[in-house]
């Protein structure tokens, strides 16, 4: 059979399941429920469900465990050269930040982040469960659905973001088609939405035209990631290039009219920029199980995402302030968003060869941003909101979500400004720094890394804690985070009083702050009861070794009433 012949059968019988679907209740329900684990067949009826699991909460199967070490340091390259690491580095320099000083900061924060991304791959490169289902560990299996709500707001704000980015980029592409006609036609949108109708537009075309990349299976998708590593880079390399040699002879002018900062006022800038860098990967380093969870053994997440990420984060970086910085001595404009800089390139140019290098260069960003996308923020919110509805949602499903309500959410407000962008980096931060440090903690130190797998997934079990909700996770992010408020509430414009500045300093290394208090008190709160005891007095990761923890899922056949017929009830 031929592969246009498969695909024709493949497209016949998804029309006759749909249509089957609206031939009684029972079919409909049967059309759109999930698989009730990875193991299933396609049926659900079959298997007995049980409602804290599906196809894509399982533990991975063996053949979903494609990802090597070649494939880690693709994403993590890819994600570290892009556009995004472009404008972070300019932006720092709105806060009176030199280059050297901006760098240097952002390399630290850069490093901090791959020893944390690094380190939360452990527990998903050993027994290949994704976050939602790590986080039963620490909260309980009820409990799990706070961090899990709290990730999800925060993956989405970040598809949101990244959507509008390549719809800018997309924008970018359509005045290289269809030429300035297009570009200034009039914009009746009210200037402080912070967007124009070719934006608008931009983006919605960038939707309809990336939106099938969500139907890839995630354990293929490694190879798109291999593909991008080749072409984004000379890319970014011929934009910096170019940037160079049109500021080269012109004189240096100030980016931005900021005093520089000396003594106190520099170090807490300082630090401030390095929790910017930390805050720039937060969310990877929180999501990070859900695409360790397809490696091929435990080593495979290591050295490729502790060496790669603040290379090639750094090195973008450092692109985009020297580029920023001689575009405006070139042309006197402050171009931090690669999309601004491509619009200066067509002000400044708008020949045909012009034209189609820009478009070239745009699909690139295009093809470039949709991968940093999926992997970054749609992928972990689609885990996350599937695992509150496991009937009826996988991680697809999931990640349609994201892509449908990214959009509602206005994002390009975020974008509009340089320090607004920062504020946004550093506010939500703080509410994902303790749940790291408590997973950390939680697996390393206090279970020694031992997992008891099935029980992950049966209620009553060793992780169903006081009524599924462990106590010692609550009480753990509540102090963690309550000295940050004040300083969160201030940056956004609220009056503390006459404490504000030693709010603001608390707040200017809040990761670092949320992180470690987490990880001290929930390490001290887990010598009350009995707690884990049975994983302390066993040597490291002995679970792992003897696949105890994994195989015990197969024997777990508890729960649910749903499509258990009467005689199997009673």
């Amino acid at each position: 059979m031929t592969l246009t012949n498969k695909f024709q059968e493949r497209v016949r019988r998804n029309v006759q399941d749909f249509k089957h679907a609206f031939t009684s209740r029972e079919a409909f329900v049967k059309y759109v429920e999930t698989k009730p684990s990875a193991a299933a067949n396609g049926t659900t009826t079959e298997t007995v469900r049980n409602q804290w699991t599906n196809e894509d909460l399982d533990i991975s199967p063996p053949g979903h465990r494609t990802w090597g070490w070649y494939d880690y340091a693709a994403f993590w390259f890819n994600y570290g050269f892009s556009p995004g690491m472009w404008y972070l580095g300019a932006a720092l320099l709105a806060n009176g930040l030199t280059p050297g000083q901006a760098l240097g900061c952002l390399f630290l924060g850069f490093v901090f982040g791959s020893v944390g991304i690094v380190i939360h791959s452990r527990a998903a490169a050993t027994y290949h469960f994704g976050f939602p289902v790590e986080s039963r560990l620490v909260w309980g299996l009820w409990g799990s659905y706070f961090p899990v709500i709290i990730r999800a707001l925060c993956a989405l704000i970040w598809g949101g973001v990244t959507i509008a980015t390549g719809g800018y980029f997309t924008s970018v592409l359509l005045r290289c088609i269809f030429g300035n006609g297009y570009w200034n036609m009039p914009s009746h949108i009210p200037e402080s939405s912070h967007i124009t109708v070719q934006q608008l537009i931009g983006i919605i075309v960038y939707w309809f035209m990336t939106c099938w990349t969500l139907n890839v299976p995630l354990p293929k998708l490694r190879r798109a990631y291999e593909i991008q590593m080749l072409v984004t880079p000379p890319v970014i390399i011929g934009l910096f290039i170019y940037c160079m040699l049109t500021g080269r002879g012109h004189a240096h002018q100030a980016l931005y009219d900021v005093a520089p900062k000396h003594g106190a006022a520099l170090s807490w800038a300082l630090l401030a920029a390095v929790n910017s860098g930390l805050a720039k990967t937060t969310t990877l380093m929180v999501n990070q199980p859900d695409i360790a969870r397809y490696a091929r053994n435990r080593v495979a997440p290591v050295w490729s995402q502790l060496i790669m990420f603040p290379a090639a984060s750094t090195a973008c970086a450092a692109m985009g302030i020297y580029a920023t910085q001689s575009i405006f001595n070139a042309w006197g404009n402050i171009d931090w968003n690669p999309w601004d800089l491509n619009h200066d390139m067509l002000d400044h140019d708008f020949s045909h060869g012009r034209r189609a290098g820009l478009a070239i260069i745009n699909l690139v960003f295009i093809f470039g941003n949709t991968l940093i996308e999926l992997g970054a923020n749609v992928i972990p919110f689609g885990a996350d909101f599937m695992s509150l509805f496991p009937r009826w949602l996988n991680i697809k499903r999931g990640m349609w979500m994201c892509y449908i309500l990214g959009v509602c959410i206005c994002p390009w407000q975020i974008l509009a400004t340089a320090t607004g962008f920062l504020k946004f980096l550093n506010g939500y931060s703080i509410f994902l720094g303790s749940f790291l440090g408590m997973a950390l903690t939680d697996y390393l130190v206090v279970r020694k890394g031992n997992v008891f797998v099935g029980d992950l997934y049966q209620p009553r079990g060793r992780y169903w804690y006081l009524h599924g909700v462990s106590w010692r996770a609550f009480a753990t992010w509540i102090i963690s985070i309550s000295f940050m408020l004040p300083g969160f509430a201030q940056t956004f414009g609220a009056h503390i009083g006459a404490s504000g500045n030693g709010w603001t300093h608390l707040y200017a290394f809040s990761w670092f702050y949320t992180c470690t208090i987490s990880s001290v008190v929930y390490f001290a709160l887990s010598f009350v009861g009995n707690f884990a005891q049975e994983e302390r007095a066993m040597p490291f990761e002995s679970l792992a070794r003897t696949n105890d923890g994994v195989e015990e899922l197969q024997a777990v056949e508890v729960v649910s009433e749903v499509h258990l017929p009467v005689e199997q009830k009673v």
